[in-house]
């Protein structure tokens, strides 16, 4: 079984992330033959994938030598929609609301354009494979169920022998001299993340600091916002930084106050990391975990927020135990390599 995998950009990114896991995992096993194409020149040598990989030559690419063509992003879904004829098979995968994203990332305007255009893109794809059943319920209004198929995200084991960076493990402890919790969140900062919250609730927590790892578009605004509601003094900014999930076991808790998730891959990280996990009650979430392994709050509700943190501060390192337990029932990286060799093998 031949399969080419095709991805916009080697860098530290949410389905880059989910990409390695899935190829190395499928490398495993020997009746299949993987190669990764990517698309931007830049490539991030950090990024470990055991498969040859490959940039790719949209004019002389050999389709004849490959029996799916997988792509991951708008790019190489409009590769595969302008070469469809020459297809065997092929797949896509959704990892996002797009609709709610782009409107999120951009604006409105840009929303619908480009919404619409990857709809067409998806359109002529044999499989869509969404990576959440909310995300498959949202689709389900263009695409028939058939076509629709979800495989969760999964995740790999983490590199606990990388060095964290000092000034980050500096702050944490300099929080800690002080007598504060350490809360802390990390992601790509778009408005879509909802980080304000949790600066507006820390207002009134007084007892606890917060670490935001992650750079993007909202940094500078919430930046500012720190300084207005005169926080900036328990609140790190460390932009982005590789591996973010090797700080997590330092954290008091971990929140992740998101407006919209196409997944959470974060939110699944901290469990692995067997954090005390407190997120908006958006619908991704409830489906992953249950009340029971994570603490829910309601969006822009800052007295729910207050009070989920507070119970999670209790209840958090029981609930991380048996969130754990579901990580390791249902997002290893293993299990999404058994689900996607699966959807490979009935295909063809």
């Amino acid at each position: 079984m031949r399969i080419a995998i095709i991805i916009s950009r080697l860098e530290e990114l949410g389905p880059v992330k989910s990409i390695q896991a899935l190829v190395n995992s499928l490398y495993e096993i020997k009746k299949i033959q993987i190669k990764l194409y990517y698309i931007d020149k830049t490539v991030d040598h950090q990024i470990n994938i055991i498969v040859p990989v490959e940039r790719l030559d949209a004019v002389n690419f050999r389709f004849d030598d490959y029996d799916i063509i997988h792509t991951n992003g708008i790019r190489p879904d409009f590769f595969a929609f302008r070469n469809r004829k020459k297809i065997k098979y092929h797949i896509s995968t959704i990892r996002n609301f797009v609709f709610d994203d782009l409107s999120f990332t951009y604006n409105r305007l840009i929303s619908w354009i480009f919404g619409c255009v990857w709809l067409v893109l998806w359109s002529r794809a044999d499989k869509l494979v969404c990576v959440s059943e909310a995300l498959k319920q949202y689709y389900e209004k263009w695409y028939s169920a058939s076509k629709l198929e979800v495989i969760y995200n999964g995740i790999s084991d983490a590199d606990n022998y990388m060095k964290p960076d000092n000034d980050i493990i500096q702050a944490i402890e300099g929080f800690r001299s002080k007598g504060l919790k350490v809360l802390g969140t990390a992601a790509i900062l778009t408005r879509r993340k909802g980080i304000g919250q949790i600066l507006n609730m820390l207002v009134e927590v007084n007892y606890c600091s917060l670490v935001i790892i992650g750079n993007g578009k909202e940094l500078i605004n919430l930046q500012r916002l720190s300084e207005k509601l005169k926080i900036a003094s328990r609140c790190f900014f460390s932009g982005f930084r590789s591996n973010s999930v090797k700080y997590f076991k330092y954290f008091d808790c971990f929140i992740m106050p998101s407006r919209s998730e196409g997944f959470g891959r974060a939110l699944v990280e901290a469990v692995q990391q067997k954090v005390p996990v407190v997120c908006s009650d958006i619908d991704v979430f409830k489906e992953l975990f249950d009340d029971g392994e994570v603490t829910f709050f309601k969006l822009d509700d800052k007295n729910s927020l207050i009070k989920a943190l507070k119970t999670a501060m209790v209840t958090g390192i029981n609930k991380a135990e048996l969130a754990y337990t579901r990580f390791l029932n249902s997002y290893t990286d293993q299990l999404m390599a058994k689900h996607y060799y699966e959807l490979y093998l009935s295909v063809l």
